[in-house]
């Protein structure tokens, strides 16, 4: 009875130091997950401000292109590509080329986007851009179709 006392004491020591670090880092997980904030939403112009964004953010554009690098066939020496990507606007109805404002978005499925079609995209930027600098080029992590905010009519 005496051995079956201590090895019970013993195993209870034995867990007691990791008893702590697990219930905080369960605590700590909890936390982080109520703490998370959506991504923000940017415009083209802050883009092209870029205020030192970095990480995940949501913009809203309508798709203007969609590329999908042609095959290589197999032992071939073919040229490099790109990447598949999208490339979207803000405004649809600018005439002149050169006030085009553009992002292109790099996906593994461009032929899922309709030309012409509004999106809500949350896209994450590639690499490091300097302050200043516009950005460019992301990498897609979800999309869903835009849809217009309903306005409310206070009676």
């Amino acid at each position: 009875m005496l051995r079956n006392a201590l090895t019970i004491l013993f195993t209870a020591a034995c867990l007691m130091p990791a008893l702590p670090f697990y219930q905080t880092s369960s605590l700590s997980t909890a936390q982080d997950k109520t703490q998370e904030s959506p991504p923000p939403r940017l415009t083209f112009t802050d883009l092209k401000r870029n205020d030192s964004i970095k990480g995940t953010f949501i913009v809203v554009g309508s798709v203007i292109q969609t590329y999908k690098c042609p095959p290589c066939p197999p032992r071939a020496i073919c040229k490099p590509c790109i990447g598949d990507h999208i490339v979207i606007t803000d405004n649809l109805d600018e005439k002149d080329p050169a006030l085009v404002q553009r992002l292109r978005i790099f996906t593994d499925r461009p032929e899922q986007f309709d030309l012409k079609k509004k999106y809500s995209f949350t896209v994450k930027v590639k690499g490091k851009i300097a302050p200043g600098r516009a950005i460019e080029e992301v990498d897609l992590i979800s999309f869903e179709p835009w849809k217009k905010p309903q306005r409310t009519i206070l009676p």
